[in-house]
């Protein structure tokens, strides 16, 4: 493997490149970090930890980095394996007796793996039935158990990619009971203190709120920005819950490249094992992508790094690296939604790598495939889902459009603020003229249930744990 040197006039690009980005997107703050095999080589912290202080942030401002937990989760069912106390091929069930009540509406819980939670491949709905995304704190553990007979199984076992935050959170709760040991005990010990990410938590004190940027929410409609609320997620913790820094990650990225010149005796993952971890399992038909345990592969151009996003209320992060150079990018932002995040880091790495052409800071696609959409409709063509069309908006700042293509109902990405959360997907009715099967994107197998007014008007749908009220 070849080990690269930062050149100070790349450095210098990339700074100027992301302060203008800060300016352009209106950021409160990104704290940027570049890892250089074993150690954290740059980092930056540009705009401002408070909006309200101007204080920057320092690489060991903590930020809560939300799905890059799942990462964690992943690697502690690698060390269970490795252990002999579970195998990825066992199924759900065989570690948590509670599955056995869930629904299969398109899949079989019997080919609910270990492999294939972690590879979003189960087919298990995104979130817990239960209320989360819009309430103040997430159901608990007890809770989110009690409601599996409520859970379905909504695609069939290795039909599509199906993200699941409920399938890492069953995991954490695979991992302690097979550990013997809470969840968060566990990571702490056998991850977070070997590897010297200190300061990372899950659970952070009120009094030790001053260690973290304060994150904001987007107002679509009015300049400024709106302090972000603190949402536990209670028993699903394990696939978000972790409040880490530039720092702790780069400790976290540097393992990835650990190789038998830099293995310890009681290192927290062999070399054989850390291979596993990156092996692509399942490849995106053209081959842009691959899903690994846990980690996200990306091709671009000649070059393919591992990583992983994350998004929770105030803050967006994302962590990119290449094993082939042994180079990392850890990009904190305290706002979310923030839909540019992966793109302003594989730009960073594409420019490191010496790409004088790197793919562009630009948000995703506006325009995803339209299916059927290419034959003209009459204006009295009009059927009843027609009413349901428009602007619709979850907090805290994410948009969708629902527009009719084709004669058919759609979720589209919006240009208001372009994150693509719940789009591309295609409304199926149901017998429940409220009630609509997702089929694609994001959504896919889930319910979009509509509630309506005293004039049968749609003021509002449901969706994947978000509750989107109509603008327009």
């Amino acid at each position: 493997m070849t080990v690269f040197s930062f050149h100070d006039d790349v450095l210098a690009d990339i700074e100027t490149e992301l302060e203008q980005l800060v300016v352009d997107e209106r950021l409160p703050g990104l704290s940027v970090g570049l890892v250089l095999d074993q150690e954290l080589a740059w980092f930056k912290g540009l705009g401002t930890r408070d909006l309200a202080t101007g204080e920057p942030a320092d690489q060991h401002t903590l930020h809560r980095v939300a799905s890059i937990t799942k990462t964690l989760t992943t690697a502690a069912v690698l060390q269970l394996r490795d252990r002999g106390l579970l195998a990825l091929d066992d199924q759900l069930e065989r570690h948590l007796p509670e599955f056995a009540g869930v629904r299969e509406v398109a899949g079989r819980r019997d080919q609910v793996t270990l492999l294939r939670l972690l590879t979003h491949r189960a087919g298990l709905v995104t979130e817990t039935p239960l209320p989360t995304w819009s309430t103040d704190e997430f159901p608990s553990r007890e809770e989110i158990l009690a409601a599996l007979p409520q859970t379905e199984i909504v695609l069939p076992a290795d039909h599509a990619f199906k993200y699941s935050n409920l399938a890492f959170g069953l995991l954490g709760e695979v991992v302690a009971r097979v550990a013997g040991q809470d969840y968060f005990e566990y990571v702490t010990e056998h991850l977070l203190v070997p590897l010297g990410m200190t300061g990372s938590v899950y659970w952070l004190p009120e009094d030790e709120r001053h260690r973290m940027a304060v994150g904001y929410s987007p107002d679509l409609f009015r300049d400024g920005l709106k302090p972000a609320p603190y949402v536990s997620l209670g028993g699903v913790a394990a696939c978000g819950q972790l409040h880490s820094s530039v720092a702790a990650l780069a400790r976290w990225l540097s393992l990835q490249f650990r190789t038998g010149d830099h293995a310890m005796p009681d290192d927290v993952l062999s070399t054989n094992t850390l291979d596993d971890f990156h092996q692509p399992r399942y490849s995106e038909p053209d081959w842009s992508a691959a899903q690994c345990l846990g980690w996200r592969s990306l091709r671009v151009g000649e070059n393919v790094y591992h990583g992983h996003g994350g998004g929770i209320f105030g803050f967006a992060s994302q962590v990119l690296f290449s094993r082939q150079h042994r180079i990392g990018a850890i990009v904190l932002a305290n706002l979310w939604p923030y839909p540019m995040i992966q793109a302003a880091t594989v730009r960073i790495l594409e420019r490191l790598l010496g790409n004088q052409a790197p793919p562009p800071l630009a948000p995703p696609a506006l325009n995803p495939s339209r299916e059927d959409s290419s034959r003209p409709v009459a204006a009295d063509s009009r059927n009843e889902s027609d009413d349901r069309a428009g602007l619709y908006l979850a907090e805290p700042g994410v948009p969708v459009h629902l527009a009719i293509r084709g004669e058919r109902l759609q979720l589209e990405i919006s240009p208001l603020w372009p994150y693509p959360l719940h789009t591309g997907g295609i409304l199926e009715p149901t017998e429940n003229p409220l009630a609509f099967r997702i089929r694609g994107g994001r959504g896919a197998g889930e319910m979009a249930v509509f509630e309506i007014d005293e004039r049968d008007v749609a003021t509002g749908f449901t969706l994947g744990g978000f509750v989107y009220r109509r603008m327009m």
